[in-house]
This record gives structure tokens, sequence and C-alpha cells, in this order.
């Protein structure tokens, strides 16, 4: 009888109101620290990309080169930003598991606003370089960016939480090179307010000055909204047991603490690796793709490019971030409905057709070039170039819908909650590595192919198709992973 009533009792615990609500609902998501947190993610995309629609005429300003060549130094400085966070981001991550993620989140939203500022003010290539160098380091701290967003969410709502943080480095992609666009070189473009000596010797100040305000008001923000998320530093009047059952934010008096584990540790570990090495992958595909289309739209119609001036540029750039925002708005849905994998894996064979595509628009190009259409003029930009380019960002667009799985991966493989910033930190280490690379190379092969015309100058877009058709092979190498969904 007693172990009737014991089997009675365990059913009734079983199907209890609260162990039903658990498992088909998802926990509610705090609204204002995950608000806090994705205007600091909107941030950091913002002070990447605000150069790009303005960076070739800056280079070709203060190094009085063209053509070809100035795609080199222009690949120097945008991959001085890149190699800074690579030096400092697992530094960063490393000390975020240990102090904890808002100090380390404000020293780099400061640091933002005050780089800026000096990016703006340079006039020599050095100071250029250096300056883009320093905000690197700031913006390094990305770790603990994701940190905070995997540790105030769970398997119940990652799905939501995720793809939403993903947005806001869109919604970035898109403010960015619109700031860039805009208000690069105020003198001309704005005589009737900013005509005067100051605007003349340094035209690229004023999107630098529009950066550096967004970033002291998000470092305002971040002061008094967001609280302290890493375990060992949350206060004890954290969330109780009875309060959530599946936190990703477990009290100390709950569990002992544990030990984040070193890089040779986290590398031993299949999951770990696996993922670090596929998120390398995609992001240097994906950032040779971003670099590569500047190259080609900013180049003269004569080589294929479309001649677009900086405005044009920095408009191009932002309708690739408007896509990209409409996109991520399913991905909640689709993160709910498809095995994350198999999701990841599709988005990936969608690279090397993206590729190819672009090297179809620089033959267009060149053939527009030929009947006299002058691309960078909208007006006589022909049909099939408008059509050629919509499908182009739009293809890269859904490829770059991964980026969520991404997140999700890397958090579901970290092996305790002690160690989720040293492994946010080792994945964002590889991708920076992508970053780095992925200018230099891609301005390198750029060169190259157009001045010694290697494969009718297609010659970076067969190398970079290619390594988009290796990248594929990844995904077979992770294991599914459990959402714990019911």
């Amino acid at each position: 009888m007693s172990s009737l009533h014991h089997v009675r009792s365990r059913r009734s615990r079983e199907t209890s109101p609260l162990d039903s609500n658990v498992s088909r609902k998802a926990t509610p998501l705090p609204k204002s620290q995950l608000a806090a947190i994705y205007a600091i993610k909107i941030l950091v995309p913002i002070a990447t990309t605000q150069i790009f629609p303005y960076l070739n005429v800056m280079v070709e300003r203060i190094k009085h080169s063209d053509g070809p060549f100035n795609a080199y130094y222009s690949g120097m400085i945008a991959s001085s930003f890149p190699i800074a966070r690579l030096i400092t981001i697992y530094p960063w991550a490393r000390l975020s598991d240990s102090i904890g993620r808002k100090p380390v989140i404000l020293v780099g939203t400061s640091g933002i606003a005050i780089t800026s500022v000096m990016f703006g003010l340079s006039q020599t290539f050095t100071g250029v370089l250096l300056t883009r160098f320093l905000t690197g380091i700031f913006c390094g701290t990305i770790g603990a960016i994701h940190s905070v967003v995997g540790e105030l969410s769970d398997s119940t709502n990652q799905s939501t939480a995720f793809p939403l943080y993903d947005i806001c480095s869109a919604l970035g992609f898109v403010i960015g090179p619109f700031i860039g666009g805009t208000f690069a070189n105020p003198a001309t473009e704005f005589p009737k307010w900013f005509d005067n000596t100051f605007f003349v010797d340094y035209p690229y100040f004023l999107p630098c000055l529009v950066t550096a305000v967004l970033a002291i008001i998000v470092s305002t923000l971040a002061f008094f909204v967001l609280d302290e998320t890493l375990p060992i530093k949350r206060k004890s009047k954290q969330v109780s047991p009875s309060d959530s059952v599946e936190s990703l934010l477990p009290s100390p008096a709950q569990d002992p603490k544990p030990k984040p584990l070193t890089i040779p540790q986290l590398l031993a570990i299949p999951s770990v690796r696996n993922i670090c090495l596929s998120s390398i992958s995609l992001d240097f595909i994906a950032t040779c793709f971003n670099f590569g289309f500047v190259l080609v739209a900013y180049s003269s119609p004569t080589i294929g490019g479309l001649g677009l001036n900086p405005t044009q540029i920095g408009q191009t750039i932002s309708i690739m971030g408007a896509i990209s925002i409409l996109l991520k708005l399913c991905m909640p849905y689709l993160l709910r409905r498809y095995d994350n994998v198999k999701l990841y894996s599709t988005l990936l064979c969608i690279w090397p057709f993206v590729f190819v595509s672009l090297g179809l628009l620089e033959a267009l190009g060149r053939h527009d070039s030929i009947q006299g259409v002058d691309p960078g003029d909208a007006r006589g930009m022909t049909g099939w170039m408008k059509i050629s380019v919509g499908l182009i960002l739009l293809g890269s667009r859904v490829g770059c819908l991964a980026f969520s799985i991404v997140m999700i991966l890397i958090k579901e493989s970290s092996p305790n909650p002690a160690s989720l910033g040293a492994t946010n930190g080792l994945a964002e280490f590889g991708q920076a590595i992508s970053s780095a690379l992925g200018p230099a190379i891609v301005s390198s092969l750029f060169a190259l192919s157009m001045t010694h015309h290697v494969f009718g100058g297609h010659m970076w877009i067969v190398v970079i198709t290619g390594v988009a058709i290796a990248v594929n092979w990844f995904p077979g190498r992770l294991r599914p992973v459990d959402r714990g969904e019911p």
C-alpha cells in the first residue's frame, strides 16, 4: 500500500501545475536587462561599420593613392580593428569571468566613445591606423556581452532572446553605414550648417562624433540599468529555486562554485572545439563578403565595379542591414521548428552561390561600362544590375542568419556557467582572427586580380568561393544540441 501511495504521490508531483507550466511555457525574459544589453550590442557594429562608406575616400585623401593599390591601405585599416579584437577578446572574456560582466562592458563602451573622437581627428595614415586599432580593443568586450544574454535566458526562451540579440547587430549594421554615409564631409553635404574651416579640415569628424555620443548614451544606460549577471557576483537576493526551475543563473548557495576552464581544457571538449571552428569559418566568409562587396561597389566600372560614391555605399550597406532585420524576425519560429544543426548547415550552403553571383555582378559592371552606362548613376543602372545587386544582398543576409544559431550552439556547448565567458571569448577570439584576415586577404586578392587580370579579374571570387564550399564540411562535425524542449 505504501508503494502504491508513493507512486501516486510521484505522479501527482510530475503532473502538478508548476511542472506543467515549466515544461510548456517559456520563462519570462527580463525586459529591462535585455533592453540595456541589446543597446550595447547595437553600439558595437555601429562603431565597426560607420567608417565603411568613407574609408576608401579617406585613404585616398591621406595617402594620395587611387586604383587597386588603394585597396591595400584600406585593407590595412580595416584589418587593424579585428586584429585588436583578436588580441584582447579572450582576456576581456576571462576578466569578465572574474570581476563581472558589467565592469568590462562599461570600460568597452566608454573606450568606444573616446577612440571614435580620436579617429575623426586623425590626419595621418598612422593616426588612422592606431585609433582604429584602439577602437578594436574596446570592441573586444563582445564575449562578455554575449555571456550576459546567455545568463539572462534559458532553454525555454533562448530561441527568442538570441535572435533578437542578433537583430540588434543587424540594426547596428544599418545605423553605422547610414551615419558614415550621411555625415561624412558635412562641409560639402550640409554647407548651411557645417561650411567652416574645422569641418573642411576634418571632413570625417562628424560621423565619429555621432558615434561617440551614442556610446556615451549607451554607457549611461548600462551603468544605471544593467545588473551584474555573473553567478559568483550576483547578490544573494537573486531569484530563489521556487521562482525558476531552469534558471541559468543558479544561486551560489545551491550549487558549488564551478571553476572556469583553461583554453586547453575547453578545446579538449569536442563540442566546444567543433563549434569554434565552425564559427570561425562562418565569420571569415561573411567578412570576406562584406568587405569585398564594398570594394566592388567603390571600384570603377571599367574593372567591374559599380562606381558608387560614399553616400550610395552607405545606403547600400544600410539596405543590407534592413534586409537582415526582416529576415531575422523569422528566426524564433525557425529555431523552434527545425533542428539547430540542420538549419545551420542549410544556411551555410547559400554562401557559395552568393560569391558566384558577385562574380557575375562584376561581369555585368564591365558590360555596362562598355555600353557607356554608369552604374554609379541610379538612373543609368540597368534593370539586370539592380536585380543582381538585390539578389546578392538578399542571399548574403540569408546566409548570415547562421550567426543566430552559432550563438546558441556556443552557449549550449559551455561546460559550466563559470566558463561561459571563456567559451564565448574563445569563439569570438577565433572569429576575430577571421575578421582580421578577411579584409586583408580580400583586398590583396582583389588588387592582384585587377592588376594582373588573373581569371579575368575574378581570381578573388574563385578563391573565396572555394573557401565557402569547404566551410560546409563543418556542420557534419557538430553534434545535435538538445534544446530542452518538451
